[in-house]
């Protein structure tokens, strides 16, 4: 290992290739149900933004003028574009998922090597993150939703690499936008990424130069909008019809309401295993199950002797988008574990870097043990269930 993290493009390089080949190996076939962004690719490389030939049982779709839309930011379509360019409408959107999935781990890796963290602590937290989270379980899913989760652990850990190293700031904008154009639950997180900036640079150009990047994408999502709906505030959900099973929930309350708070964090910290009559006797629970449960590592944050000063701006990071998520109108549903937190979980595990103090524990290890094994039982589970 040893050898290995001399070579610092060799270590990611091995990452990459042994996460890539455990998901193909537990996942020879992947989910081809919902891939919306493979047609949005496809408009795109015909000029166009509404979607055609779109199987008639998708939903979160938008008809308008007799025409069809998604009402996703554009951004993992944009990244599927070379691949369907060759491939066409028959692409494999979940296997491009796990590719993207495995070249994060190897990013994180990267990121927390230029960080200045020993081997054991790159390997510890590039495996939590492969396989000790619900990344193995979205990757294995890769239907839309998910997709796009992997698509933002993938921009988060290349924003920790950047701001590891020179934290350019037209670079950490522009990989920040494209996080949030492809998750609009990222785009909290601008004004604790531009404090981040502020404590590295102290200067004002630095700011400005984040913030130009960061225009820049929001032009592009307005026009977007503008191209499909004629309005560049309308993103399109509040247009469309909508089908998942608290749908009543969000007519009554609407799509942030201090309603919602209470349902998230049971989702986080309370939700168990649904009990079944017959072996194995658990079965996970479509609207997800508890931080602690499906990433036990997460526990060792408790128990840190890290400085505070190294912690508080990730943390404020992490908050940023956690907390306006709280008000949203859903959880997620049919999925393994609590997926939104796939949103700031790269943030998460460089927290997690700075607790181990340089070395895991025994203890840690054992953490990360049990989370590889409920996470590879989530991924028997997700494909049993036909998630």
């Amino acid at each position: 290992m040893e050898r290995i993290a001399r070579r610092a493009w060799l270590e990611p390089v091995l990452i990459f290739a042994v996460v890539l080949g455990v998901y193909v190996a537990v996942t020879p076939r992947t989910n081809t149900a919902y891939r919306h962004f493979v047609y949005m690719a496809q408009a795109f490389l015909e000029g166009r933004v509404d979607l055609r030939h779109i199987p008639d049982y998708y939903h979160d779709i938008i008809r308008v003028g007799g025409r069809v839309y998604a009402p996703f930011p554009p951004v993992p379509a944009v990244l599927l574009m070379p691949v369907v360019a060759l491939q066409g409408e028959g692409t494999d959107q979940g296997r491009i998922g796990q590719v993207l999935a495995a070249a994060a781990a190897a990013v994180l890796a990267a990121a927390l090597r230029r960080m200045g963290f020993p081997p054991a602590v790159r390997l510890f937290c590039a495996a939590a993150l492969a396989f000790g989270s619900v990344l193995w379980s979205a990757a294995a899913i890769g239907t839309t939703w998910f997709f796009a989760q992997v698509v933002v652990v993938l921009a988060m850990a290349v924003l920790v690499w950047e701001m590891a190293g020179r934290a350019r700031p037209l670079a950490v904008g522009a990989v920040l936008a494209a996080a949030w154009l492809t998750r609009l639950s990222v785009l909290p997180a601008v004004p604790a990424v531009a404090l981040l900036l502020g404590l590295r640079h102290r200067s004002l150009r630095s700011l400005v130069q984040f913030a130009l990047a960061s225009a820049a994408g929001m032009a592009i999502y307005l026009a977007y909008n503008v191209l499909r709906f004629g309005d560049p505030l309308q993103t399109g959900y509040a247009l469309h019809s909508m089908s998942a099973v608290n749908a009543k929930a969000a007519a009554r309350w609407g799509f942030f309401n201090v309603h919602f708070v209470p349902e998230h964090l049971v989702a986080m910290f309370l939700r168990l295993p649904d009990v079944i009559p017959n072996p194995p006797y658990l079965r996970p629970s479509p609207w997800g199950m508890a931080l602690w449960i499906t990433s036990p590592v997460i526990v060792r944050l408790l128990f840190t002797r890290a400085d505070r000063r190294e912690w508080l701006p990730w943390a404020a990071v992490i908050l940023s988008m956690l907390v306006p998520m709280l008000f949203y109108f859903s959880v997620g549903w049919v999925q393994y574990g609590y997926r939104y937190s796939l949103d700031w979980w790269v943030p998460v595990l460089v927290l997690l870097a700075h607790s181990l103090c340089g070395r895991p524990r025994v203890t840690d290890w054992a953490l990360l043990a049990a989370g590889i094994a409920i996470n590879g039982m989530g991924v028997y589970w997700v494909r049993a269930l036909g998630w």
